[in-house]
């Protein structure tokens, strides 16, 4: 071994399996595994007030996020916590990962999309480390919101229970 070898980069983790979901335009699925708690439980007053959309918050039990609906990836960020998606229902849908995870700067987590990608529901769209986000003095609540719930006649989340990922945590009306 050369003394070259010694400063080469880890391995990228590699992106979980996709889950199976037979998507219907008028759901959304869960993003994650875990109990489902109250928007206006969150300690983030942007999502509790539901100034931001209506939605689903999520105590995660599992470490990765997949896609709740087939559509397209219109925002990701460089520190990787948060991603929007656009459903080809029509539904514009915010994915937060953690309370005032920005501040982590991408840290424990991984992504797998890029903005302009086509993705399916149930696809791996990346991944998260739970003990690093508490490790920092934060919360890993996971935030699915629809953003354009004003332009829709119905949103209706799922009333709080536990829920797994790929199963239905909104119904919307268009």
């Amino acid at each position: 071994m050369g003394i070259f070898d010694k400063f080469k980069k880890a391995e990228a983790p590699s992106r979980p399996d996709d889950i199976k979901v037979e998507a219907v335009p008028a759901n959304i699925y869960a993003p994650t595994t875990g109990q489902v708690i109250n928007m206006e439980d969150v300690s983030d007053p942007v999502f509790s007030s539901g100034a931001m959309g209506k939605g689903v918050v999520i105590k995660p039990e599992i470490d990765t996020i997949y896609s709740p609906v087939d559509g397209e990836v219109t925002v990701t960020t460089g520190t990787l916590h948060a991603l929007g998606l656009m459903g080809d229902n029509g539904v514009e849908i915010l994915i937060h990962v953690g309370i005032d995870t920005v501040e982590m700067r991408g840290d424990g987590f991984t992504g797998f999309v890029n903005k302009g990608d086509r993705v399916k529901a149930g696809q791996a769209l990346m991944t998260f480390d739970r003990s690093k986000i508490i490790a920092a003095g934060k919360q890993d609540d996971v935030i699915m919101v629809v953003t354009n719930t004003t332009d829709l006649p119905k949103v209706e989340p799922v009333s709080p229970q536990h829920i797994n990922a790929g199963e239905v945590a909104v119904v919307v009306t268009q």
